[in-house]
Order: structure tokens, then sequence, then C-alpha cells
């Protein structure tokens, strides 16, 4: 698509740890909400820290031009596991970051949360026309004093969602909007209840994705009478834990591991299946519970403290919040099926307000409002 012709163009930074191509809800939400915004005519730079050997220390992706300093590719693999980030990479980050704001090449700058350091190296004279996007709260002490005390350093602060950005709120006592992690809606496919069946996990196999549990529910289930199979769709590092799981269930004929898919693949899978399944322990806003509210698909999830998810499907009505044992997770999957329709349309109704184009809108307005004041 080409973009608009905007006689307000705005010269815009997006500063965040990673970026395409890796994949998470973060970088998901910076590249599509920064080619939403080339889309209506304004400039974007991506500064990034690269995961991965042999990146480009800069390109052009759909129109955003992206930068990867330091660009050693081991930031996601330090000497010492436990630390889980290669500080030195952090460091140098945010020593970048504190020299590009210094300059006045940028109307705006949005900053990821993630890696935190680079928020305190903003230059005074750059935070007035700063905002951090917060893509979830942690309940650990030196985060949440981290949470209480960043966002009184920027102009605005944004979150993934209502429930973050209430927790936000709260404990920094500074306005903090939403900016959620949005679709295109129009590339979804609503089926009737009639030409669905079973239940759909799409995303990261991780530990904290809590998949065994859905494996488990779904045999309770299934013994109650649940219709159609489970499928789990992604790849991460609990797969063969998981696989292995499966091969020890008395119901492993009635789950299938697919491993990755395309975006072909997902949209049929959601487009396809009766239930949504996220039994995450920790999520900020699962851009698939968007994804499956746009193709009519109701979701069902735990009430964990920290599944930003819960909040989600409760804002917009699509889908059942559950208790966090496999028990429970088996009520709610009936819970959803007897109430399908209801679910199904709410998720549709709701999936409008999370399309990207609103949602840039959004971010434009509020940054013309910034830059006309300043």
């Amino acid at each position: 698509m080409q973009p608009t012709h905007n006689e307000n163009s705005l010269r815009l930074a997006f500063l965040t740890e990673l970026f395409y191509p890796n994949i998470g809800g973060q970088e998901v939400f910076f590249q599509e909400l920064a080619e939403a915004m080339v889309r209506r005519g304004h400039h974007v730079d991506v500064y990034c820290i690269s995961h991965q050997p042999g990146l480009a220390d800069q390109e052009v992706i759909n129109g955003v031009t992206v930068h990867r300093y330091p660009n050693g590719g081991a930031y996601k693999t330090p000497r010492l596991r436990v630390l889980r980030r290669n500080w030195t990479d952090i460091v140098k980050y945010s020593a970048g970051v504190r020299r590009l704001a210094s300059r006045r090449d940028y109307d705006f700058f949005l900053m990821n949360q993630w890696p935190l350091m680079h928020i305190t190296a903003l230059p005074k004279d750059a935070r007035a026309r700063s905002a951090i996007h917060w893509c979830e709260v942690r309940e650990d002490p030196l985060l949440r004093t981290l949470q209480a005390l960043l966002p009184k350093r920027v102009r605005m602060n944004f979150a993934i969602s209502e429930s973050v950005a209430a927790a936000i709120t709260q404990q920094s006592h500074r306005e903090c909007g939403v900016l959620p992690s949005g679709i295109v809606t129009d590339r979804y496919r609503s089926r009737p209840r009639s030409e669905r069946s079973g239940v759909l996990y799409v995303g990261r196999l991780a530990p904290h994705k809590n998949l065994t549990m859905l494996v488990d529910a779904f045999r309770l289930a299934a013994d109650r009478g649940f219709q159609g199979d489970l499928v789990i769709a992604g790849a991460g590092p609990s797969q063969n834990d998981i696989e292995n799981h499966v091969r020890a269930s008395p119901i492993a004929s009635r789950v299938h591991v697919l491993g990755s898919v395309d975006e072909a693949q997902k949209i049929d899978l959601l487009s396809q299946s009766a239930v949504l399944g996220m039994p995450s322990r920790r999520e900020g806003f699962p851009r698939v519970i968007a994804e499956a509210m746009a193709s009519g698909l109701p979701t069902v999830t735990a009430d964990f403290a920290e599944n930003g998810g819960k909040d989600v499907v409760t804002q917009f009505g699509a889908g059942v919040v559950c208790g966090t044992e496999p028990t429970d997770f088996a009520d709610g999957l009936l819970a959803a099926e007897a109430g399908w329709e209801g679910f199904s349309w709410a998720g549709l109704e709701g999936a409008q307000s999370l399309d990207w184009a609103r949602i840039a809108i959004t971010l434009e307005e509020y940054v013309l409002t910034v830059v006309q004041k300043t």
C-alpha cells in the first residue's frame, strides 16, 4: 500500500530492544505500528539491538528504516545464561540512544519499556518529546520500583492494554494511555459454528505458556463431551517437553503439535477452530487474542496475576476467564462452547477498535499535540 500524503508529516524514532526478524509480541507491535505510521505519510526509524549474527547494520523493511546497534548478534546469548541478556549490549545501546536523542532529528521518541536502561539515558530535552510503551507489569520489587519511577521521566506513557495502563497509573501516579497491539481486521475470516471444531493454541512454546496444563484440561473436557481435537501451533524451547507430555496423554491421538505455521495457515486455523486456549501464566496483550476476535473465535484464558490476556477477554467479553487448575480450564472450554455465539459476536465487534489504522491515528493525534506545544 502506498503511503498517504500527510501535510503534518512527522519524523518518529521507535526505540526497542528487539525487532524483526526476531519474533515476539513487542517486536510485532513496533513493526506493524511503524508500518501503519508510514502508510499515514510519516517517517519512522527503528533503533534496536541485533539478536543474531549476519543482520545488516541498517535496512529498510516495508518503508521503515531499521538501525541495529550494537550488531554483534549475541544479545540473547550472554556468556552467563542466568543474565538472559548481554548487558554490555544494553549499555552500548543506551549510550547510542543518548547520542541519538541529543540531536534534534526527530519530532518524537516512542520507547519500548525493555531494556529499561535506555529510558534513563534519554536527555532532558528529549524527554518532553517521548513516551514509554509498557507491554507488561511485573511484581518483582525492583521492577515495581522502576514502574513507579520511569513513567515520570517522559512526557507520556502508553500501555498495551487497559489493565497494564491502570497498573502503571496506580504505581507512578502518571497518566497512561492505551496503544494496543493491533491487527488488519480484513485479513481474517469468521466461519459459522457449524464449520468449526476443537481447541487451538497459537504462539511460542515456552515454559510460561503453560501448555502441559492445556493438554490436561483438554483431556478432562473431552471426557465430558467436548468435540474435536486440540491443535498446538508454534515453536520454542518447550516443544520437546510438550510433545513428550502429549505422547503420555490418554488422548494423544486427539492432540496435534504442528510446530511453526505461516500466516496463511494461522488464519485458516483461527477460522476453523471452535475455541482458542490461552493458559499462559504471564502475558501482556496477546496479539493472538485480537486475531481470534477478528476471526469470531472465543478465547479461554486463566486468572493468573500476570496474565494480561484475562483483562483483554474481560474488556471485550470475547470469551471466558477461568481458574488456574486443569479442571477449571476444562470448565472454561465447555463454557465457551456453550456460549459460543455471544462470545463470537462480542469478539467481532471489539476487533474493529483494534485495527492498526485506528491505533495509528491515536498516536498521530497525540504526537501532533506535543509537537505543537514544543
